[in-house]
């Protein structure tokens, strides 16, 4: 079975090695210089309170650009481009269960970079998906199945495809030491053939790398 195949029947792929090590490092340099050089936000706010993140940051939108024909190879999929989000994680940071809008149809979670600290050579902080229950547009919000779902260990260069609208997927507490971080970037796309377009081409956005943000962020 192809993986446009396997994507079709358990709408996510677990792909190792995609993008460059070198490329990866720059970019998780990048959003951790980022992080240290702007103010912290006083108050909780977004999916994931005090962790730092960007919305339509112009080189995630462009790491997005490149990572789209990857995609359609692999989904199979003629895709559209929606918007780009990342966040770099820090210990004690939890991701909740979820799924996600309209414009994350098919989306991936890329790891950048990871500092552990303190914890066994094995460890991994990777994602949870859970595709035993489907959910679709006519959901009325979100409701978990509260199925265990099958944790996905990433390295830097690996992306995880999976379709957001319509499987859970989180992680659990970042359980590592003092100083430890994970940099992911998650590049959103809608299907040129499915129920989003165009609607929400671009996010709803004049065209990529406009840094208008939607309200209700869930990556």
């Amino acid at each position: 079975m192809n993986n446009s195949d396997l994507f079709k029947n358990d709408a996510y792929l677990d792909l190792k090695g995609i993008i460059p090590k070198d490329m990866c490092n720059l970019v998780s340099q990048y959003a951790l210089l980022q992080e240290l050089v702007t103010p912290r936000k006083e108050e909780a706010e977004g999916q994931v309170p005090f962790a730092h993140s960007g919305y339509g940051d112009l080189l995630m939108e462009t790491l997005m650009l490149f990572m789209k024909p990857h995609m359609e190879a692999h989904t199979g999929l003629e895709l559209c481009p929606t918007y780009t989000y990342f966040r770099v994680y820090r210990p004690g940071m939890i991701l909740e269960r979820h799924t996600d809008r309209p414009s994350c149809e098919v989306s991936t979670t890329v790891c950048l970079g990871t500092n552990y600290t303190n914890v066994s050579q094995d460890f991994n902080w990777g994602m949870y998906v859970d595709n035993t229950y489907r959910h679709n547009a006519d959901d009325n919000g979100f409701i978990s199945a509260n199925n265990p779902g099958k944790m996905i260990a990433q390295s830097p260069g690996d992306i995880i495809v999976y379709r957001g609208c319509e499987i859970e997927h989180w992680r659990e507490e970042f359980a590592a030491g003092e100083g430890s971080w994970q940099v992911q970037a998650f590049f959103h796309y809608i299907n040129k053939d499915g129920p989003y377009y165009p609607e929400f081409a671009y996010d709803k956005r004049p065209g990529i790398g406009f840094s208008l943000r939607h309200p209700t962020e869930k990556t």
